[in-house]
């Protein structure tokens, strides 16, 4: 029985890894079900939710019934409920679209359930990756928990439906920016105390920053050190900071390959992080 498989990730191979580690990495938000994984019984690669051995091991975590009773995230159930209240937004009376006032929505995240959340509040978090498209949900009518992306309410062309749609409340989602970006292009160079790498940077704000690295092989989630060079009035700087998102190229092979990236500041002085607010006003006046 097959127990260590490769990963293909945006056209890149990574592993061999165990089953746990898989699901570990997808809990993290680094794998998707739609990832591939190469099955030697079926000599290919096949997408996640179909290789019955991962399948299998997931299914194990199925809850029998429907929540027998309503239970917010205060209700805590240990470590692992007190760190995803500390990053997902608590449900509250507040104005939702049509339909939401009736559907109550609750979440399995792994063995512990959380809720009730309406249907904005688990498009939101899905935005924000507090919840991904393999974890559970289920509300009042469902027989079974079922997984997100299998529930046709959260099917891509859905969710672009409710970006695009009249409801404010719903559109606020998905366009609400805490900081205004601007371009700025600068030279920076980036390490995670192993490896540098050199790139630019395309756009910036208070916040994070777009950049063009020359690594094609970071994920969502890991942390790196930035240093961006002078320019534009803004003081050279260094930054902690975390990888938010990357840009799926399609056919990349080359581990050094361009490939733009969002960061995240986690850690940046406050002089530095003046000056780009000014910058990022002045340029947009």
């Amino acid at each position: 029985m097959q127990t260590l498989f490769y990963v293909s990730m945006n056209g890149q191979e990574f592993g061999p890894w165990a089953i746990g580690e898989i699901k570990d990495r997808m809990a993290k938000g680094e794998i998707q079900l739609t990832d591939y994984v190469y099955d030697e019984a079926k000599q290919d690669w096949v997408l996640i939710l179909e290789c019955s051995a991962i399948a299998d091991s997931m299914k194990a975590h199925k809850p029998k019934a429907p929540p027998t009773k309503r239970r917010g995230l205060a209700e805590d159930e240990g470590d692992d409920t007190a760190a995803f209240n500390e990053r997902t937004v608590v449900a509250q009376a507040k104005e939702t679209p049509h339909g939401d006032a009736v559907e109550e929505w609750f979440v399995l995240k792994w063995d512990n359930r959380y809720g009730p959340f309406t249907y904005s509040d688990l498009i939101r978090m899905l935005q924000e990756k507090t919840v991904f498209e393999f974890d559970y949900v289920w509300k009042t009518g469902m027989e079974t928990w079922h997984r997100i992306a299998e529930r046709p309410e959260f099917k891509p062309d859905k969710v672009r439906e409710l970006a695009k749609g009249e409801s404010k409340s719903v559109s606020d989602l998905f366009f609400r920016r805490r900081h205004l970006r601007t371009k700025y292009n600068g030279s920076i160079i980036i390490h995670d105390n192993s490896k540098v790498w050199k790139g630019e940077s395309f756009e910036m704000s208070e916040g994070g920053a777009g950049i063009v690295m020359h690594n094609a092989m970071l994920l969502p989630g890991q942390t790196v050190y930035v240093h961006f060079k002078p320019g534009d009035n803004v003081p050279p700087f260094n930054a902690v900071c975390e990888i938010v998102n990357k840009k799926y190229v399609k056919g990349v092979k080359d581990r050094s390959a361009p490939l733009s990236y969002g960061i995240k500041f986690i850690n940046i002085n406050q002089e530095a992080k003046s000056a780009i607010k000014k910058f990022a006003h002045k340029a947009a006046a």
